[in-house]
């Protein structure tokens, strides 16, 4: 819809426009927040200056657009083919984040080959001094609890998401590890922090809260799947079910004779368990009871393998679903995974996918070990032979190494800690739940990389400094579809929106102020000022040639997502009209319907001939009394 240009006591102005609502996507709004279904922006240009009006031409100076015009793409980003990104935390021998290295510091290998890094940025996250919450015993969990009140609410800035892996997760891993986040809540979460609790069955989960009566209900509701009692004899865990079912010799061994003894009451001195092959696929001269004991626990395994691959399915989509919901929210982003951790094989791409949209949306995974320094139950073997007691002993010792991995590289890639063999879980909250201080964002483009899906192992070192340690991602696949996870424009303005941090590559000033309405309730005007000076205007003919484009999103105080707007305008600016604007600047006015409360505003502008932007915050109070929930 274009402008129609007026004059008014000698000033020109652009007339009320209706528009469109926003142009964020379906899957981020109702994201837990609220969406006003029919909402349409009134938008208007105002030029300030006293000079006389421009002459009529045919063609408008100013043209306004709703929502995205074909020709105007967001955010001009040049991404190089096949770029990987790597994302490092540097720590001194007490753990701390160390800053200000440079890139001449950095040394990155891919599958051992020195490679060029393209792109290097220093990251920090030094929040503004919190108020320290008082300090708490947790309350008890009966049905009865009287809950210590919460610091006063501040505006939220830090998003934690508390993710029981409960398909995993034992009884008494459960039990100390919600005493212990129910402990985090009380003494550290502060009033600028907002918390979530999910849990991998998706039951009795929470939204973001500071609501300290809901955390604890939701935290002390989460309880460990029941398991189906398997009944086996021998008893088969699911790494030696994955063994089995991969044929490796001493998993062989070690059930066939457990199930010789279960089923035939027997043992055969005589077998060399490094020998042992599976009665299917190489039938030996044994009894008929032997045979068929071997093939039934292979069955068994095989059922218990694809069982446990499930599982680990529905807690990867889990953490997914935790990864994208934290995208959507407005700031530190942590994700604190609990879990004994759990076997994930044939899931590394899965696990890339995860740790690609992590890094590209700025959330910090950090895993906490639930079984802290508890001692394994030693595995009793009939017959009391020593060398299937070794056997044993170094299964046990490999499901442990890959058990943790998922939990080890999750964590590692995304900048996060990986708190395990310690049972101080107080401690282990308290320290996965913070973001490093500071980090560094490497990227890299492998020359001729061959889609092939294989696994290309990353090391990234420093060139001095010893005694620092250095975490980044272990690897990545290049697969055809990880590969082309390149950030697109839509993905770089949803990053831009939902973070708090500032940017000033266009001069630009957003204030807020309340419209009074005749019927119903008031408006919230957001004025947005741009500086003309900045933009950079092509000649075409006798006009000064650009585009501007307005995104506007609000966000409650809980962070939640409310609504969001889009509109460009079409500069074809005269000579008389650019200098009356380099003179007093731009001023864009959009409105939105808001119920009483606090909002924050979340303004990005962006010039298509300079790529300039600018990235600016508001907060606005409107009058009356709030609804309970703050979102409906």
């Amino acid at each position: 819809m274009a402008a129609r240009l007026e004059y008014s006591s000698g000033q020109p102005r652009f007339e009320n426009m209706e528009m469109g609502q926003g142009t964020l996507p379906a899957r981020t709004r109702g994201l837990g927040g609220w969406f006003l279904p029919g909402v349409l922006l009134s938008f208007c240009l105002l030029s300030l200056g006293s000079a006389a009006a421009p002459q009529n031409s045919d063609l408008p100076e100013v043209q306004a657009h709703e929502g995205k015009s074909d020709d105007a793409k967001p955010f001009q980003i040049h991404v190089e083919r096949n770029l990987v990104t790597v994302k490092v935390v540097v720590r001194d021998s007490k753990g701390r984040p160390v800053s200000h290295l440079g890139q001449e510091e950095f040394r990155l290998f891919d599958e051992g080959m020195p490679q060029e890094i393209l792109g290097f940025t220093e990251e920090t996250n030094l929040a503004n001094a919190p108020e320290i919450a008082p300090s708490a015993t947790p309350a008890p969990t009966g049905s009865t609890v009287t809950v210590p009140p919460a610091p006063a609410k501040a505006f939220a800035q830090r998003f934690v998401i508390l993710y029981f892996d409960d398909f995993h997760l034992a009884t008494e891993g459960i039990d100390r590890t919600r005493t212990a986040a129910w402990r985090y809540v009380l003494t550290a979460v502060q009033p600028q922090d907002r918390v979530a609790i999910f849990t991998s069955t998706g039951k009795d989960q929470l939204d973001f809260t500071d609501d300290r009566q809901k955390l604890h209900d939701a935290l002390f509701k989460v309880l460990a799947k029941p398991q189906s009692a398997r009944g086996s004899c021998p008893e088969i865990s699911d790494y030696e079910a994955y063994e089995v079912t991969q044929q490796v010799p001493d998993a062989l061994a070690v059930l066939h004779e457990e199930a010789i003894q279960c089923d035939c009451d027997t043992t055969d001195p005589n077998v060399d368990p490094s020998q042992e092959r599976s009665a299917l696929s190489f039938p030996v001269a044994t009894s008929s009871c032997n045979v068929i004991a071997k093939q039934r626990v292979e069955n068994e395994a095989a059922q218990i393998w694809d069982s446990a691959k499930l599982m680990s399915k529905y807690s990867l989509g889990g953490i997914e679903g935790s990864v994208r919901r934290l995208a959507a929210m407005p700031g530190q982003r942590t994700l604190v995974l609990v879990s004994p951790g759990f076997l994930t094989q044939t899931a590394g791409d899965k696990i890339e996918d995860i740790i690609d949209r992590a890094l590209r949306q700025d959330v910090v995974v950090s895993a906490i070990d639930s079984m802290g320094l508890a001692a394994p139950m030693p595995h009793e073997h009939a017959g009391g032979r020593g060398d299937l007691a070794a056997h044993q002993k170094m299964i046990e010792s490999r499901a442990t190494i890959f058990s943790e991995d998922v939990l080890n590289s999750l964590s590692a890639a995304t900048g996060g800690i990986f708190f395990h063999d310690n049972n101080d879980f107080g401690a282990g909250f308290a320290q996965a739940a913070e973001v490093p201080e500071a980090y560094y964002v490497l990227t890299f483009s492998p020359p001729d990389l061959k889609l092939n899906g294989k696994f290309h192992s990353l090391k990234v070192t420093l060139n001095s400094h010893d005694g620092f340690t250095v975490q980044a991602r272990r690897g990545y696949f290049a697969s055809k579809d990880a590969m082309s996870m390149n950030v697109s424009t839509q993905d770089a303005l949803e990053k831009v929106v939902f973070s708090q941090e500032e940017i000033h590559g266009l001069s630009a000033e957003v204030n807020t102020q309340i419209k009074a309405a005749r019927h119903g309730s008031p408006m919230l005007a957001v004025v947005i000022h741009v500086d003309v000076h900045q933009l950079q205007f092509r000649k075409e003919a006798d006009r000064s040639v650009d585009k501007l484009t307005f995104h506007t999103t609000l966000f409650d105080d809980d962070g939640k997502y409310i609504a969001d707007k889009e509109a460009s305008l079409d500069l074809h600016l005269k000579d008389a009209t650019l200098q009356r604007l380099m003179q007093f600047g731009l001023n864009a006015v959009t409105s939105f319907p808001v119920p009483a409360g606090v909002c924050r505003v979340r303004e990005i502008v962006w010039d298509t001939e300079s790529k300039g932007i600018a990235a600016l915050n508001c907060i606005a109070q409107m009058p009356g009394e709030p609804t309970s929930n703050g979102a409906q």
